[in-house]
């Protein structure tokens, strides 16, 4: 998956591979950009790299001194072919150099992942212990180094197509925590994923069904992939705010507006993201916020987004009305009110109708599914679930708001 660029605070300012011959000892083969550290500095830092005690290889050491800081994970990985080339072990270090300060922990999991790839790579295709190497790992770091930076992550062919690697950069404090995806939430995607989904088995199959309307138990069955698959992915693509989910949007729906609205009216910025959102069509002038806010303002009640479109009628003011439903969610302008059924304790066989004995059946009268979960478990549409339950004498209809 795609990561995100790191700040200025926190970009790389070289890269070093540093490793132990066995006839020069600690030996600083490249660094990229090339003479960024003097050949001084690297011995007052040399047995920070390569350390003589076994104890800290696989540990994370940082150093800070001069005007920089180092990250790196002292390794020894043993050769497939030793009887061949002589040689038992390779031991070196990928360090990462930036200022004082920057965040440690992306960088941290960017070399763990680059030691995996080079364990794997060694175990199949004696990537260390082979001639060749020195411009391959060249060009690992040259690409790490600008790759990183530039975009967030880096792509590089190692020995062929099929053994490549793959690295981004993750800063947690912009990502966010995923919730539990059920089978009925539609995911919104709000960034372009065509590069992830290069990266990506799962988005892959899954990339041509993403519309903005399809629930994840229909994308599942669309990509024939795994539903438990397909919500991981969903996560994913959440955490690296590349998506959020909604329950589904329908003219039926009724939404209630929130105090967040206040908010967004000092934030200009995100007044303009809005209008950008949920304009309809690039040809029409954009809508004003004015009248965003407008539309925003009729779901004070509570209303029905059918009603919005049938009496405000957004379209002829460039708005396009389910895009702003789903604005309104993604930055809690909005709130959709459900509906979750419970059965009555007294209910007893003899009450119960040809159509109430599936819901007992498949136990979804409990008060923890709503009617999107019940539609997409029972394979229902919601007229039915409906009809069958809103005016049921044993059946308690309980309304919330989303949490």
């Amino acid at each position: 998956m795609k990561g995100s660029i790191p700040s200025e605070t926190d970009k790389i300012l070289a890269v070093l591979f540093v490793e132990f011959d066995n006839n020069y000892g600690i030996k600083l083969s490249y660094q990229v950009p090339e003479n960024f550290i003097a050949e001084v500095k690297f011995k007052v830092l040399e047995n920070y790299f390569v350390t003589k005690s076994k104890q800290l290889h696989g540990k994370l050491i940082v150093t800070q001194m001069f005007d920089f800081q180092t990250i790196g994970i002292p390794t020894e990985i043993p050769h497939s072919n030793a009887v061949q080339n002589g040689r038992k072990v390779s031991i070196f270090n990928i360090v990462i150099v930036t200022k004082v300060g920057a965040n440690t922990d992306p960088y941290e999991k960017i070399l763990k992942k680059l030691i995996s790839y080079f364990t794997i790579f060694e175990q199949e295709k004696q990537f260390l212990s082979s001639d060749g190497k020195n411009s391959r790992i060249l060009g690992i770091i040259n690409s790490i180094f600008h790759g990183i930076n530039d975009h967030g992550y880096c792509c590089v062919n190692v020995i062929d197509e099929l053994n490549v690697i793959k690295l981004s950069y993750v800063n947690k404090d912009h990502c966010v925590n995923p919730p539990q995806i059920k089978d009925s939430d539609v995911p919104i995607i709000i960034s372009n994923l065509e590069e992830s989904a290069a990266w990506d088995l799962t988005l892959r199959e899954l990339y041509p069904f993403l519309d903005n309307q399809k629930p994840v138990r229909l994308l599942a069955d669309l990509s024939l992939l795994d539903l438990v698959l397909v919500k991981k992915c969903i996560q994913s693509l959440i955490y690296y705010n590349l998506a959020f989910v909604v329950s589904p949007i329908r003219y039926s729906n009724t939404y209630y507006v929130t105090s967040a609205i206040q908010s967004i009216m000092q934030d200009s910025a995100l007044q303009e993201e809005c209008i950008e959102y949920v304009k309809m069509d690039e040809r029409y002038p954009s809508p004003s916020w004015e009248v965003i806010f407008n539309l925003y303002e009729t779901f004070q009640s509570g209303i029905k987004l059918k009603q919005v479109f049938l009496y405000e009628k957004p379209f002829m003011r460039n708005v396009n009305e389910r895009r702003l439903v789903e604005f309104g969610l993604l930055k809690g302008i909005l709130k959709r009110l459900h509906k979750y059924p419970v059965a009555s304790s007294k209910i007893n066989d003899a009450d119960v109708s040809p159509e109430l004995q599936d819901y007992i059946q498949h136990q979804v009268l409990d008060g923890q599914h709503s009617y999107d979960d019940i539609c997409i478990k029972l394979n229902w549409k919601l007229e039915k679930v409906e009809n069958d339950l809103d005016f049921c004498k044993t059946i308690t209809i309980i309304q919330k708001l989303d949490v």
